[in-house]
């Protein structure tokens, strides 16, 4: 199992989605464990980044593997994609 485990992690069609407004209080403990300090922090400028996005894909691959962990969540690749631009908007 965790071989397949680990090979899942880093499966490019993972698409993980989070809304904050459906964490629940334990999910944002392990997210608070993770970064190792409080949510807002990573609202200051310059704050790093990669620790939030670890622990997220924690608790959002815990929900359906409970035994998936920290460094597993490392292997996952991420992907940020631009909203498109409004047609309407002036242009600058």
């Amino acid at each position: 199992m965790g071989a397949k485990k680990n090979a899942d992690a880093g499966n490019l069609g993972d698409v993980l989605s989070l809304d904050i407004d459906s964490l629940s209080i334990d999910e944002i403990d392990i997210i608070e464990d993770i970064i190792d300090g409080p949510l807002d922090q990573l609202a200051k400028p310059g704050a790093r980044k990669a620790k939030l996005l670890r622990a997220m894909a924690v608790v959002i691959k815990r929900r359906d593997d409970p035994s998936f962990t920290a460094e597993d969540a490392g292997k996952l690749r991420i992907s940020f994609k631009q909203k498109p631009k409004d047609p309407t908007a002036l242009s600058e």
